[in-house]
């Protein structure tokens, strides 16, 4: 595998991490930071052993050394920045959620494909170890088919009508920043929803701290999915089967082990290689698509993050949350 080198737009702390995962993945190197704020990115250059810090995020989308770039941005930037990358050709990750809406998720997606350049949404569970397993049991029917999931996720965030977690500008809310876990996980194993049914209690910005969601789908299946900013939840998870079911304990998106049985059947626990980081794994997988010469990934296409921004404009639209480009 050639070397990659990145880039990233935004110093965060999200930066930071996947800056460290970066060291972790033989053949990628950082390149260059992307900050707005020329005291934070030249901070987080020397933190991290980064060569080149621009002020503008055009200038790195131009850099002709680096090959693709990490976009961690706030929410409310994705499609803005990660568009400004394709279009000057560079493979772009972009954090999760891909976008505000599905409208700005198909134009990305428009413009990765108009230029013919690789773009995913940075949504790293997919790739961990306990993705993965899980995902091997359930096509294997160990569990029989698929009948109900529950998942959540839920922290004690202090209300700040400017900080990323309420900011409606930034994207702010419980269901785009944490409730997008859970969601992924029933709609990995069962596809999109045919019914959403939804409750949530907004904040005074008008982003959701609280949202409960209710899904139904074709075969039959429901799933349950939490999220919520104004206490801790258990951060477990479950999938049941016709034939056995799966639990996940806390924090089960990270988790390197989970318990499963067949109906009438003694527990298992599977053990899974310790999580280091958890952001190694996605990158591994850009690197791979980009030496073949894709423009999405096989195990996570366009297609799902289309759908799961569709499935994320029904939620909101049931709660009453109204970003600025809807």
């Amino acid at each position: 595998m050639k070397t990659t080198t990145w880039g990233i737009i935004g110093p965060g702390k999200i930066a930071g991490k996947f800056a460290i995962a970066l060291g972790m993945v033989e053949g990628a190197s950082l390149g260059a930071i992307a900050s707005r704020d020329a005291a934070r990115g030249r901070e987080f250059a020397s933190r991290h052993g980064v060569a080149t810090v621009y002020d503008d995020y055009a200038q790195l989308a131009a850099d002709p050394a680096i090959d693709a770039i990490y976009v961690a941005t706030p929410h409310g930037f994705h499609a803005e920045h990660s568009i400004l990358c394709l279009r000057h050709g560079k493979a772009v990750l972009c954090e999760k959620p891909l976008a505000l809406n599905a409208r700005e998720a198909g134009e990305m997606v428009a413009a990765a494909r108009e230029h013919g350049v690789f773009l995913m949404e940075a949504m790293w569970t997919r790739y961990v170890p306990l993705m993965r397993s899980i995902m091997e049991l359930t096509r294997s029917g160990q569990i029989g088919m698929i009948k109900y999931i529950r998942g959540d996720f839920g922290f004690f965030a202090a209300f700040d009508p400017n900080g990323r977690l309420f900011n409606i500008r930034l994207g702010g809310g419980s269901l785009l920043d944490i409730g997008i876990y859970p969601l992924f996980l029933c709609l990995q194993l069962l596809g999109e929803p045919e019914t959403i049914t939804a409750y949530g209690r907004l904040s005074p910005t008008g982003s959701d701290e609280t949202c409960h969601a209710i899904l139904g789908f074709a075969d039959g299946a429901t799933a349950v999915v939490s999220s919520t900013l104004a206490c801790g939840t258990s951060l477990s998870a479950e999938i049941a089967g016709t034939e056995g079911m799966i639990r996940i304990g806390t924090s089960w998106y990270k988790n390197d082990h989970y318990e499963w049985n067949r109906t009438g059947e003694a527990v298992s626990t599977v053990q899974l290689e310790p999580l280091v980081n958890g952001f190694e794994y996605q990158i591994r997988e850009v690197m791979e698509c980009l030496n073949k010469g894709l423009i999405e990934s096989p195990s996570l296409p366009h297609s799902f993050s289309l759908m799961m921004a569709r499935t994320m404009d029904a939620i909101r639209g049931h709660i009453g949350v109204r970003y600025l480009t809807d």
